[in-house]
């Protein structure tokens, strides 16, 4: 089916605003976009659709379950969260992510990269809640049960607790992540030992750890909600950005905070307002990610996946259109279109 759209949007990966632009999408893709406008087009604010860059959607049947308790204590390898994603049956695992994925739908997320506990059997899980709903895409981070279970070829990468956790450091051809100082500094040196591709959390490096990342293009995830959440260090993304590190936005474990790229990108924001730009956190929440990870969305551009949020034409004329979307999205109504088919009417 064929969509046309015009109205202000943002092109290209380097989302430049343009005030009068157009989309057309066809089969699931963008086949033309660019500026001025189309006859007989739908008119819309258009942007591009989110990438979450880390998630655990395994624990959403735990939400708020353990407000209030300190980190070791919940996500620790013996904590209370393990506990009970091993003694709860396999269908309340299911419903809760399923849950959480359409949280992720009905708040403009398309994509998600997850970090999945369970080895191969909590891998099957997830991709179980992922059959009942098209258009959203994941890359599946698994982890093993044991130490000898031979996970990786059921997943798309490895993602590894911490330093003191799994010790598996042969990628076998799959992409590692890892977190990385979310409680104390010190960490980074032991974690290149895995040979990660990228850096989860960072929220407690310090100033030459961080340097030392940018010098070895390794890009970062942060989650600043979940690290508010628990209490600890906010991480220090202007001094990410200034040293050239490709960051990326999660929104961490779902037990704890909402899976809305939204919340995350206006808590962010509101935090560092004086330091960074809108523009550069939007490009966290949607170019960067892609880039990360592989996925041809995230940016509107002739050839990419058709992952756009359609707003009210009126909502990107204001003079700063990325602190706009960064900062009201969250109070509009939106169509989502995932994949080139209307998705969800919020």
């Amino acid at each position: 089916m064929r969509h046309i759209f015009s109205g202000p949007l943002f092109l290209g990966k380097n989302l430049e605003f343009v005030e009068d632009g157009f989309v057309v999408v066809e089969d699931g893709m963008i086949v033309d976009c660019g500026r001025g406008r189309k006859n007989k087009a739908k008119r819309h604010s258009i942007i591009p659709a989110f990438i979450n860059a880390h998630t655990h959607i395994g624990d959403y049947f735990l939400r708020e379950k353990f407000t209030g308790m300190p980190l070791d204590k919940v996500c620790g390898k013996d904590g209370l969260k393990n506990k009970y994603l091993n003694s709860t049956g396999d269908d309340v695992v299911i419903e809760g992510m399923k849950s959480a994925i359409i949280e992720m739908m009905r708040t403009g997320t398309c994509c998600f990269s997850d970090f999945r506990e369970g080895g191969i059997k909590g891998i099957k899980l997830l991709r179980k809640a992922l059959s009942n709903h098209d258009g959203i895409s994941a890359k599946i981070y698994g982890r093993p049960d044991n130490p000898d279970e031979a996970f990786l070829g059921e997943c798309d990468g490895y993602g590894a607790r911490s330093i003191r956790a799994e010790k598996i450091k042969r990628k076998k051809g799959k992409s590692i992540g890892i977190h990385v100082c979310e409680t104390k500094s010190g960490e980074l040196k032991e974690a290149m030992g895995f040979d990660p591709n990228f850096l989860v959390h960072m929220n407690c490096a310090g100033k030459e750890e961080i340097s030392k990342v940018a010098g070895m293009d390794i890009p970062v995830v942060v989650c600043p909600r979940s690290n508010a959440y628990f209490g600890l260090k906010l991480p220090d993304i202007p001094l990410m950005l200034e040293e050239g590190i490709l960051v990326c936005i999660g929104t961490d474990n779902a037990m704890t905070n909402s899976l809305s790229m939204i919340s995350e990108m206006e808590f962010v924001f509101r935090w560092f307002m004086d330091k960074v730009d809108a523009i550069d956190i939007l490009k966290m929440a949607t170019v960067n990610p892609a880039k990360v990870f592989g996925w041809n969305c995230g940016f509107i551009e002739k050839g990419a996946d058709a992952n756009l949020l359609l707003l009210d034409e009126s909502f990107l004329k204001t003079p700063n259109p990325y602190a706009t979307v960064v900062l009201r999205l969250s109070a509009q109504k939106m169509e989502i279109m995932l994949e080139g088919k209307y998705a969800c009417n919020c």
